[in-house]
């Protein structure tokens, strides 16, 4: 009998292994991108995975599933409750959302608590930046490297006299760092604020009373250009002026109904051209575009929904070059207990390190 019984009890210990390993590995991403005329941030995910799923050096490899799960709303209380749908399905990060700073920030919290990496792709909100947890990885620019790109371009002109046009308070938080370098140079530095009107006409009659001739504009990107278009109804677009936009939308935006080609017009585009997949990845968001807001022109791929295909790739690389030292298990977590996910600090290490081609 102990003949018979020995080899069934190895075949059986040999099928709970293999039942044991990973077939997927499951990433959550939180969107509030509209059905409509949307960012393209749920196609993004979906070429991104199908992508690495696709790759040869994949092949016999966990399976890259990401379950998109919809914000209706800002709300830390439903984005709670989504968060403790998420945890027990076992995911090795949380992406997003891209517009929703109450959401983001209870996720970066549970996210926290459970040691389970999040990553965020909105620009920084300055006043939660220093208690930003560990566990939260944020893949948009900071304040302080548009604050040094926009030193640098002044830098590069000789400028000496600039004009800072603020669409809101934060503006003077979020580039501190840029502020603060006219503080202890010899430079001036004129800050302007749009009052509730939002109407930046008065502002702008100023700036050209005073003779300033470069302007630098931290506004959205829609803000952006109405303050452009009301510049040029003032005769404020000529080769005299020079134009710093720190939206890194701005580049999307049309601007040759009102521009000439004297204007000199500056500013920041974080996309890498040059990558094999770029023209595809635009392609894609293109042809999804016109089949759902065909009344309005595609100016370009959003910024957010390139940040979440490098997210995605991001944390596959990171747990294929951290499984080398150590098998990387899922955990089913839940909001209620007080476990935690034994790999969420290591990935986090990896995660920071790591550089996607």
């Amino acid at each position: 009998m102990p003949r018979v019984l020995a080899p069934l009890v190895l075949l059986l210990v040999w099928l709970m292994k293999i039942s044991a390993s990973p077939h997927s590995l499951r990433i959550a991403a939180i969107l509030d991108d509209p059905m409509e005329c949307s960012r393209g941030e749920r196609l993004s995910i979906t070429l991104a995975k199908n992508r690495i799923n696709r790759a040869p050096e994949r092949a016999g490899k966990a399976k890259v599933e990401v379950d998109i799960f919809e914000l209706l709303r800002d709300s830390e209380y439903e984005t709670a409750e989504t968060m403790c749908q998420i945890l027990p399905k076992g995911v090795v990060a949380v992406l997003g959302p891209s517009s929703s700073p109450a959401s983001s920030s209870i996720i970066s919290n549970i996210c926290g608590e459970k040691e389970v990496p999040h990553f965020k792709v909105a620009p920084e909100e300055f006043l939660k930046f220093q208690f930003q947890r560990f566990t939260t990885l944020n893949l948009h620019p900071s304040n302080t490297d548009i604050s040094v790109a926009v030193a640098g371009i002044l830098n590069f002109f000789n400028c000496t006299t600039a004009c800072l046009i603020c669409a809101k308070a934060e503006c003077l938080l979020n580039l501190e760092k840029l502020l603060r370098q006219f503080l202890i140079s010899k430079d001036t530095l004129s800050v302007r604020m749009l009052d509730d009107s939002r109407d930046p006409t008065p502002l702008l009659k100023e700036i050209r009373d005073d003779k300033t001739a470069t302007i630098i504009v931290h506004a959205n990107a829609s803000m952006s250009h109405i303050i452009l278009q009301k510049a040029a109804e003032l005769g404020m677009a000529s080769a005299y002026y020079t134009y710093i936009f720190t939206n890194l939308e701005f580049s999307l935006q049309h601007l040759d109904s009102f521009l000439n080609d004297r204007v000199n017009i500056l500013g920041f585009s974080t996309f890498n051209q040059s990558h094999a997949f770029f023209q595809e990845f635009v392609q894609s968001l293109n042809q999804s575009w016109q089949e759902n807001c065909d009344h309005a022109p595609f100016t370009g791929p959003a910024l957010s929904s390139a940040l979440l295909f490098d997210a995605v790739y991001a944390v596959v690389t990171a747990v294929q070059e951290l499984n080398r030292s150590q098998e990387i298990g899922v955990k089913p977590l839940s909001c209620g207990s007080a476990q935690i996910w034994q790999h969420g600090t290591s990935l986090m290490n990896y995660l920071r390190m790591v550089r996607s081609d």
